[in-house]
């Protein structure tokens, strides 16, 4: 198993550029994943501002840096059931990354279950189809398994995020094989500084040998008593899961 991507998702604008930066500088296997719904992400209010400066960075960059953007609610709405495009994510799709090559934001995981309603599966696949330089996601557990088995029949490429705890952060009983041979899958649920080592041999054990995935934290990285990142404990995480990478590659 090797790592793609290591994903820190859900980070806000109470955390200054500067340390954005110095996460992604990390490792080239670092992922922001930032959340994103109508209400904090429109154009105008402090989050978009404060996330279109870090995409202005980036782009202004001359290294590849990783930002996912993980949609929700009427956003999410809108993309899974052929209606408008939204402004900000139009925008943030066609904007290209440092040397052109590719777009700056190249995954976008769809958040379909609880706050989203609306999936129509042809129409998602129209989605995909139009835009095959991006990768999308989808969360998988038992809530949503049947509308991802309808994605899967029209012949759609994309990804899943397994999650069983829809959401929660909490950490499973047991972690699971990818779901489709044919969908890459990552892994979600619980993960942590202190626990990332330890379910990443977990993850490890279910999956083929030369599988490449990816594992994404976010509840446990934020300090105890707000929704904001702890940065030390952020970089700890993504310490931790590259020396587990690097161990299984030098096997």
């Amino acid at each position: 198993m090797n790592l793609r991507y290591i994903t820190c998702s859900d980070p806000r604008e109470s955390i200054i550029l500067s340390d954005m930066i110095s996460v992604l500088n990390l490792s080239p296997l670092v992922e922001i994943g930032m959340q994103a719904s109508p209400g904090p992400m429109s154009s105008g209010n402090p989050r978009n501002e404060w996330f279109n400066a870090l995409l202005k960075h980036v782009v202004n960059t001359n290294r590849p840096s990783n930002i996912a953007v993980h949609v929700n609610y009427d956003w999410c709405d809108a993309l899974c059931s052929g209606g408008a495009m939204p402004d900000e994510i139009a925008k943030w799709m066609k904007m290209p990354n440092f040397n052109g090559s590719a777009p700056a934001i190249r995954r976008w995981q769809l958040n379909i279950g609880d706050g989203t309603g609306k999936f129509k599966p042809d129409a998602v696949a129209r989605l995909i189809k139009d835009n095959p330089r991006h990768e999308f996601i989808f969360p998988y557990n038992n809530r949503v398994a049947d509308k991802i088995s309808a994605l899967h029949k029209t012949g759609a490429n994309f990804s899943l995020l397994y999650d069983s705890s829809y959401g929660y952060g909490v950490l499973p009983d047991a972690w699971y094989p990818p779901v489709y041979e044919s969908h890459p899958m990552g892994y979600a649920g619980g993960l942590s500084a202190d626990n990332v080592t330890k379910n990443l041999n977990k993850i490890s054990a279910v999956l083929p040998q030369d599988y490449k995935t990816w594992i994404d934290a976010e509840g446990r990285l934020m300090k105890e008593d707000t929704r904001h990142w702890d940065v030390n404990a952020v970089m700890c995480y993504i310490k931790h899961a590259l020396m587990f990478n690097d161990s299984q590659r030098s096997h």
